[in-house]
Protein backbone atom coordinates (compact mmCIF):
# COMPACT_ATOMS: atom_id res chain seq x y z
CA UNK A 1 0.00 0.00 0.00
CA UNK A 2 1.30 3.50 -0.84
CA UNK A 3 1.91 6.39 1.50
CA UNK A 4 -1.02 8.56 2.44
CA UNK A 5 -0.33 12.21 1.62
CA UNK A 6 -2.34 15.13 2.96
CA UNK A 7 -1.97 18.89 3.22
CA UNK A 8 -0.75 20.76 6.29
CA UNK A 9 -3.69 22.41 8.00
CA UNK A 10 -1.82 25.69 8.22
CA UNK A 11 0.46 26.20 5.20
CA UNK A 12 -1.42 23.78 2.90
CA UNK A 13 1.83 22.13 1.68
CA UNK A 14 1.76 18.40 1.08
CA UNK A 15 3.06 16.23 3.90
CA UNK A 16 3.12 12.59 4.87
CA UNK A 17 0.24 11.46 7.00
CA UNK A 18 1.03 11.25 10.69
CA UNK A 19 -0.37 12.03 14.10
CA UNK A 20 -0.25 15.80 13.56
CA UNK A 21 -2.43 17.98 11.34
CA UNK A 22 0.48 20.35 10.62
CA UNK A 23 3.87 19.87 8.99
CA UNK A 24 7.04 19.94 11.08
CA UNK A 25 7.82 23.54 10.15
CA UNK A 26 4.38 24.80 11.19
CA UNK A 27 4.53 22.80 14.44
CA UNK A 28 7.85 24.43 15.38
CA UNK A 29 6.55 27.89 14.47
CA UNK A 30 3.35 27.32 16.42
CA UNK A 31 5.37 26.32 19.51
CA UNK A 32 7.43 29.53 19.23
CA UNK A 33 4.25 31.58 18.96
CA UNK A 34 2.62 29.82 21.91
CA UNK A 35 5.71 30.40 24.06
CA UNK A 36 5.70 34.10 23.23
CA UNK A 37 1.98 34.46 23.96
CA UNK A 38 2.40 32.76 27.34
CA UNK A 39 5.09 35.30 28.25
CA UNK A 40 3.25 38.29 26.73
CA UNK A 41 -0.49 37.55 26.49
CA UNK A 42 -1.47 40.95 25.06
CA UNK A 43 1.02 41.03 22.20
CA UNK A 44 -0.19 42.06 18.74
CA UNK A 45 -0.03 39.90 15.63
CA UNK A 46 2.64 42.17 14.14
CA UNK A 47 4.78 41.90 17.30
CA UNK A 48 4.40 38.10 17.26
CA UNK A 49 5.51 38.04 13.64
CA UNK A 50 8.58 40.18 14.32
CA UNK A 51 9.60 38.26 17.45
CA UNK A 52 9.19 34.78 15.93
CA UNK A 53 10.11 35.41 12.27
CA UNK A 54 6.77 33.93 11.19
CA UNK A 55 4.90 35.87 8.48
CA UNK A 56 1.89 37.90 9.66
CA UNK A 57 -0.45 35.94 7.37
CA UNK A 58 0.62 32.66 8.95
CA UNK A 59 0.19 34.04 12.48
CA UNK A 60 -3.31 35.18 11.54
CA UNK A 61 -4.14 31.71 10.19
CA UNK A 62 -2.90 30.19 13.46
CA UNK A 63 -5.14 32.56 15.40
CA UNK A 64 -8.12 31.63 13.20
CA UNK A 65 -7.49 27.91 13.71
CA UNK A 66 -7.14 28.43 17.46
CA UNK A 67 -10.40 30.35 17.68
CA UNK A 68 -12.27 27.66 15.76
CA UNK A 69 -10.78 24.90 17.88
CA UNK A 70 -11.61 26.75 21.11
CA UNK A 71 -15.22 27.23 20.02
CA UNK A 72 -15.55 23.55 19.26
CA UNK A 73 -14.16 22.63 22.68
CA UNK A 74 -16.61 24.94 24.42
CA UNK A 75 -19.46 23.38 22.48
CA UNK A 76 -18.32 19.89 23.52
CA UNK A 77 -18.08 21.00 27.16
CA UNK A 78 -21.68 22.14 26.99
CA UNK A 79 -22.76 18.72 25.78
CA UNK A 80 -20.88 16.99 28.59
CA UNK A 81 -22.64 19.13 31.20
CA UNK A 82 -26.09 17.83 30.24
Amino acid sequence: MGEFIRNCRLCKKQMESGPFMMCTTCLVESDRIRSLIVKKPHVSVEEISLATNVPVEKVERMVDLGVRREGAQQKNKLYTLF
